[in-house]
């Protein structure tokens, strides 16, 4: 972790920042502009779509250039989409930059968990990415509160403008303090790829389809928080003040999680993770005042700290020696499907009829993940790890 802190710890709490004002701020501004909660699940949708589209190509590119080549890339896209923000407006720019965020985001994330899965001892995997994550949600709870004020008081161009110059801080660490590991290559990379999808179909269905579910709560968790808080009349900076408190649990689950995942088992954190999301998301449209919005914000995020670097644990966990960059590239392909789809489908039943339906769809989603969890995903064991 020490050898860790400043190649990879300070420049992911850098990047947090700036993606989790983003993340705040790119439907409310959408929000402003259309006036439209499908609008707004629009812009997150993409930014998830972006994601998605990166994921295969980052774990190839990983193979080929090394993922300290990679993970520069990934933050110069986020920075350069961030500037965009910052001189235009219009939805088909704000467009633009929510795909570019996920593309940017996917291949900084996949190259950043390449060099940890490379790097880091399988008994030891579950605290040194739990600890990234909880900068992750550091980042989370610094970027939101602070971009939800700045927006306020000065604009959302100068607050995109300032992310712009975070994304570019984590860019320079990187480049001067992360040692490249050498990636196990294969050849034909194509070829290898599908090769890789046929060899472990069984965990991509099973265990893939269970991060379906979670990636579906988070990413519907992001949208329905800022929407809601909006309907009952909240401004970007008490929204923002409530993303970060939400985001406070998280961080403050970051420790207690690693050590469950090392010491008592992956699962153990994912069905209470699953579980408490799908509860919260629920509730949700029944909380009318600034209190019981912020209580069910809080039980949001206690469930999604539980679930503190899960994903990206399991997929470290199951990838092979072999190709482990292209599996991890179709990994995180499967679990950011459900980021695209959660947004989209949320936004479309909120517009259609209610946010008492949209929400209550993706609590039985995630309850259906967390029955899925208890049969189907195996304990990861140190074999070959």
């Amino acid at each position: 972790m020490r050898r860790l802190a400043f190649s990879i710890y300070l420049p992911t709490f850098f990047s947090a920042i700036a993606r989790g004002g983003a993340l705040v701020l790119l439907p409310l501004y959408a929000l402003e502009s259309a006036n439209g909660a499908f609008v707004a699940a629009a812009i997150v949708g993409l930014r998830a779509a972006g994601t998605m589209i990166a994921d295969v190509p980052a774990g190839s590119l990983t193979a080929k250039i090394g993922d300290k080549a990679v993970m520069l890339i990934g933050l110069a896209i986020v920075a350069s989409m961030s500037m965009l923000a910052a001189f235009f407006s219009s939805s088909l720019v704000l467009s633009l930059v929510a795909v570019g965020f996920g593309l940017g985001g996917g291949a900084w994330i996949l190259g950043r968990l390449s060099h940890i899965t490379e790097s880091v001892h399988f008994e030891k995997r579950g605290r040194v990415i739990s600890v990234l994550a909880g900068l992750e949600r550091a980042g989370a709870m610094v970027g939101p509160i602070a971009a939800g004020f700045a927006a306020e008081a000065f604009g959302y161009s100068i607050v995109f403008a300032v992310l712009s110059v975070f994304s570019l801080g984590s860019l320079i660490l990187v480049a001067i303090l992360t040692r490249k590991t050498e990636v196990r290559r294969v050849t034909h990379v194509a070829f290898n790829t599908f090769h890789i999808v046929a060899r472990n179909a069984r965990t991509f269905l099973n265990s893939g389809g269970v991060m379906i579910c979670l990636s579906f709560l988070r990413h519907s968790r992001q949208l329905v928080i800022p929407v809601w808080g909006t309907a009952i009349g909240l401004g970007p900076a008490e929204i923002g003040m409530v993303f970060s408190l939400s985001s406070t649990i998280d961080l403050l689950m970051f420790y207690p999680t690693g050590l469950i995942l090392d010491h008592v088992g992956r699962k153990a954190a994912l069905i209470p993770a699953m579980t408490l999301m799908s509860i919260a998301i629920i509730l949700l449209p029944w909380s009318d005042t600034f209190t019981t919005f912020l209580a069910v914000s809080l039980l949001a995020g206690l469930g999604n700290g539980f679930g503190t670097g899960i994903f990206m644990t399991l997929g470290s966990d199951f990838a092979p020696r072999i190709g482990r960059s292209q599996f991890l590239g179709v990994w995180r392909l499967v679990g950011d499907a459900g980021g695209v789809a959660g947004p989209f489908a949320i936004g479309a039943l909120a517009q259609a009829f209610s946010m008492v339906l949209a929400c209550g769809l993706a609590g039985v989603i995630g309850i259906v993940g967390v029955l899925a969890a208890i049969k189907f995903i195996p304990e990861p064991n140190p074999r070959n790890k």
